[in-house]
């Protein structure tokens, strides 16, 4: 689909939850809007403008929500069913967590509140320079490591993980029960995506046939997929420069190569995959694996 589709079936889905920000709002519905399945569409809007979809509109209502009650004589109860909370009690603590005022304090005169403007996209030049890929149908494996569970901002919270188990002895655990060499580079896999942003990253090796691992490990099943396939060469010390290094691949992935192909994301984990090129571990290859199908 050409960029300037991408950016019109963009628009159509902003469109459309802005009109239905006093009614029941399904993700399937604002998907269709922008002519997408539901789980590329998701995956899409987080990586071009920051945020899931359901923050967004839950962010879009609070804002609404703060602007009819401010100075008002509107019940606050009559404006958290309208922005479609079952309850005042749930209703109060979302908007407390945005604005850090409760509704009734937000009526008063002179109270300071939060803005979530409307997202627009426009034009930008971009594809200055090339991005290598190729296709690849990958067969199923298990996998097995350390799990950790991203709640905000997996650009910062994975270097940290990564950080973490490098220094305290779990790389190398890993490695000896893979039986693969030490300070050989683990894999990460992205996995268990929810509506709500969160979801669990496990950093690990492929196991053993008959191999048994500690219960303190998450096994995971990686099925048989298409994948589009993305690398990059890095000057780099240890995981956790690779881990800064590999962001740059996941933004043009989405800003970039999805809007210019004929290509979709579907369900699966995305795997990342480090390799050192020489035995110096000063220059790597970092790969993103993506599954795909075809539109």
């Amino acid at each position: 689909m050409p960029i300037l589709e991408i950016l019109k079936s963009l628009r159509q889905s902003i469109d459309y939850v802005e009109q239905h920000l006093h009614l029941p709002i399904e993700i399937e519905d604002i998907a269709r809007s922008a002519m997408s399945s539901k789980y590329h569409f998701q995956r899409m809007f987080h990586a071009v403008t920051g945020v899931t979809v359901t923050q967004y509109v839950r962010n879009r209502r609070l804002t609404l929500a703060a602007q009819e009650l401010a100075g008002t004589d509107y019940k606050v109860i009559d404006v958290a069913f309208k922005y479609g909370y079952d309850s005042p009690a749930a209703f109060t603590k979302a908007f407390q967590r945005m604005h850090g005022v409760t509704p009734l304090a937000a009526k008063k005169m002179n109270v300071k509140l939060k803005a979530f403007p409307r997202i627009s996209f426009q034009i930008q030049i971009k594809g200055e320079t090339e991005m290598n890929y190729r296709i690849v149908e990958e067969m199923e494996s298990t996998v097995f490591g350390k799990t950790v569970t991203i709640q905000m901002d997996a650009y910062k919270e994975i270097p940290v993980f990564v950080e973490e188990i490098w220094k305290n002895g779990i790389h190398d655990q890993i490695n000896d029960l893979a039986e693969r060499p030490a300070g050989s580079l683990l894999y990460g896999y992205h996995f268990d995506f929810d509506e709500d942003g969160t979801k669990r990253y496990l950093m690990g090796a492929e196991l053993p046939n008959g191999k048994q691992i500690p219960d303190e490990f998450t096994v995971l099943h990686v099925p048989g997929q298409t994948y589009a396939v993305f690398d990059s060469r890095e000057t780099v010390r240890d995981d956790v420069e690779i881990g800064l290094g590999i962001l740059n691949i996941w933004k043009r992935i989405y800003s970039e190569w999805f809007p210019s192909t004929n290509f979709e994301q579907v369900e699966g984990p995305c795997i990342e995959k480090y390799y050192w090129i020489d035995d110096t571990h000063q220059d790597s290859i970092c790969e993103v694996w993506i599954p795909v199908s075809k539109k």
